[in-house]
């Protein structure tokens, strides 16, 4: 309020009606308080709330079927840092130039926040595809090394690449499950009786 608590004039009152319009009942003529600015300012960290994991970036990603960026984020996008609203990554060398700001650019236009997406040379954490096809590489690695069937057949055959991988007790989890269920007192033809 002005000296003598009398109404604002000239660009505390602009500022106080903008507050007002934004708030919906601040009354007209009073210098907006700290919490009136800082719902003001809460659309924008409100808009990003959403997002307070990478994993949220990647879902919304998928929710938007953009079927080449995800790919790309997933094997080319190596984590340095995250918070809503900023990404620091290292790529991969696979990546492509303009990761970064198509990136930056589809976030902001699909949350209505700018996003901050930037680049650096090192620190990266394995990339998500990396880590989700961390057991059938081991997989492939233990097979290579111990299995005397894949050892002959990759001698033979130099060139040839795992198709699909389950493990024994895979096997026998799926061959329980689809196993005819045993029935009782069913009769039986050779049976004495």
């Amino acid at each position: 309020p002005a000296p003598g608590g009398g109404p604002v004039h000239g660009p505390a009152a602009l500022a106080a009606a903008t507050t007002r319009a934004m708030l919906g009942g601040a009354p007209v003529g009073r210098a907006p308080s700290g919490a009136a600015v800082a719902l003001a300012a809460a659309p924008a960290t409100g808009a990003l709330a959403r997002f307070a994991r990478f994993e949220d970036v990647v879902e919304l990603i998928q929710r938007m079927r953009d079927v080449k960026l995800l790919v790309e984020v997933e094997t080319c996008l190596r984590l340095v840092r995250y918070a809503p609203g900023r990404i620091e990554f290292e790529p991969t060398p696979a990546a492509p130039r303009d990761l970064a700001a198509t990136l930056a650019a589809r976030l902001q236009g699909w949350t209505g926040a700018r996003w901050g997406v930037s680049v650096v040379s090192e620190g990266g954490a394995p990339t998500i595809a990396e880590v989700r096809d961390a057991g059938r590489r081991a997989a492939e690695a233990e097979a290579r090394e111990t299995n005397p069937v894949v050892q002959a057949i990759l001698a033979a055959f130099p060139a040839a690449v795992f198709d699909d991988i389950k493990l024994a007790a895979d096997l026998a989890q799926e061959q329980a499950a689809e196993a005819l269920p045993e029935v009782e007192d069913e009769w039986d033809p050779f049976e004495d009786g």
